[in-house]
């Protein structure tokens, strides 16, 4: 567990020390954040009563190496693939293990685990893989067994199987990456709520016990703290050290969709006065209504359509065909998937409107709270800010506005967002190469601030931001789930 300081750290006798040759059987201790840390004293950790699903995965035959398959497969199905549910229980991140319904544990062990609850421990001296997944804006509900959309849930519990084999076609190895995916909504309809039923008059429908009868509902959401905000870890490591403690298991958890935010100023050079007010909406078009995040480990330690050949790197295909190696540091790489939009499900009046299909409007950013005139949600310098989780394919940016006076028209400026940012080609200070950034396939765990000046009849784009979203950044939708130091 990394900290500030030594004196942060429990000693190995408090938490459990072990001699060389009894760390195997032991159990596998956590700790949860979000990046890698550069500095022992960078790490942001995930917030207390942060909850995660995790599966661990090892090499299972006598003479494996680590460079032999994964066993992949769950208890279930006579496989050692085995998923426990965690919860972070101080500030520093270290995990317990819990019940997938997360109930309060009846007795807990010398961990503070619950006794009833799945744990891990480790195999045997080879690498073994820690999948874990969590939703970062249910970061402290969510659990295994009563939530609808992401569920904490893990493979053979997914929600789909985006490749299933043909009819005669065995499911080999191969066949099983890019497969099985827990999906999340990224319509505006995506809470599944309660309510009391009502008959034709509007009266309350009562049960043989007078007990409301309640039903379930889609409603639309408001916030993008509302949204499904899928996070993914996957951690590769073997029991190297003499204690419990030098084995704790790291999890650094990434977003696997995109934050999309928009800033709008008024013109520059006086073609129009506009008023926070005048602005209507923003809508991103063309992104995709449903994503995919893979929840089942690929036998050679990638997930998704990960390709890890021998060696320390794995190559990489973008949509444009060019291939290129990343790092281990990086073998999430493919581990989430948006689906197509299918464009002949609309008709030609929609298409004349909109000829990329699906519309996304994004949600303002007002807090309500006042400064020197300007709220404190929207960027420094500009009348509105809108953002919006999205994911798949951003083809176009349009903003709506009316005129106050007169017939109170009303403008629509649309801006067709180009493939890759080129102003991000060249080379850093320190002489490396800069990789250009693709902006309309949106990138996981990538965050797109666009600043517009909006005139009349014209948008100008006066700057693009792209950076890494992490959780450690103060969020500009609230703090829900926040994970911090």
């Amino acid at each position: 567990m990394a900290g500030c300081a030594d004196s942060d750290l429990t000693d190995d006798v408090a938490r459990g020390a072990v001699g060389d040759a009894q760390v195997v059987g032991q159990p596998v201790l956590f700790t949860s954040g979000n990046e890698r840390p550069a500095t022992r004293a960078g790490v942001p950790y995930m917030a207390r009563d942060g909850r995660f699903v995790c599966t661990m995965y090892y090499h299972t035959e006598t003479g494996h190496t680590d460079s032999d398959p994964y066993d992949i497969t769950p208890v279930a199905e006579n496989g050692t693939a085995t998923t426990a549910w965690l919860l972070v229980d101080d500030n520093v991140g270290n995990s317990v293990y819990r019940q997938k319904d997360y109930a309060t544990p009846t007795k807990v062990d010398y961990y503070n685990f619950d006794e009833a609850a799945t744990k891990f421990y480790w195999q045997n001296r080879l690498t073994h893989a820690f999948l874990a997944l969590a939703d970062y804006n249910q970061l402290k509900t969510n659990d295994g067994s009563t939530t609808a959309q992401g569920k904490l849930k893990m493979y053979p519990s997914h929600d789909t199987d985006l490749k299933a084999p043909e009819e005669g076609e065995e499911d080999t190895l191969l066949l099983a990456n890019a497969r099985y995916a827990n999906k999340y909504d990224l319509t505006r309809f995506s809470i599944q709520d309660e309510r009391q039923k009502r008959d034709e008059n509007g009266e309350v429908i009562l049960d043989d016990d007078s007990q409301p009868v309640m039903e379930t509902y889609e409603r639309p959401i408001n916030k993008i703290a509302e949204q499904p905000d899928p996070i993914l870890a996957l951690t590769i490591m073997k029991p190297a050290g003499a204690t419990q403690e030098a084995n704790r298991v790291r999890l650094y958890f990434k977003h696997q969709f995109s934050q999309i935010q928009v800033n709008i100023k008024g013109p520059d050079d006086g073609s129009a006065t506009i008023q926070p007010e005048q602005i209507d909406k923003v809508e991103l078009l063309g992104v995709s209504e449903e994503g995919y995040v893979f929840t089942r480990l690929n036998s050679n330690g990638t997930v998704g359509t990960g390709d890890k050949p021998v060696g320390h790197t794995i190559t990489v295909e973008d949509s444009e065909g060019n291939k290129s190696n990343v790092s281990d540091e990086d073998i999430m790489l493919g581990s989430a998937k948006a689906k197509e939009v299918d464009l002949d499900s609309y008709n030609t009046a929609h298409l004349e409107q909109n000829k990329w299909g699906t519309s996304f409007e994004m949600f303002d950013m007002a807090t309500g709270i006042i400064e020197d005139g300007h709220d404190t949600g929207y960027a420094t310098g500009y009348l509105k800010s809108f953002n919006a989780i999205a994911f798949g394919t951003l083809w176009a940016i349009r903003i709506t506005w009316h005129e106050l006076a007169g017939d109170h028209i009303q403008h629509v400026s649309t801006y067709e967002v180009p493939a890759t940012n080129q102003q991000t080609s060249g080379t850093t200070t320190e002489g490396d190469e800069k990789p250009v950034v693709y902006l309309r396939n949106l990138q996981s765990n990538m965050r797109y601030v666009y600043d517009f000046e909006l005139r009349r009849g014209t948008l100008a784009v006066i700057r693009t931001q792209i950076m890494d979203w992490m959780q450690k950044e103060e969020l500009v939708y609230g703090a829900d789930g926040t994970i911090y130091n």
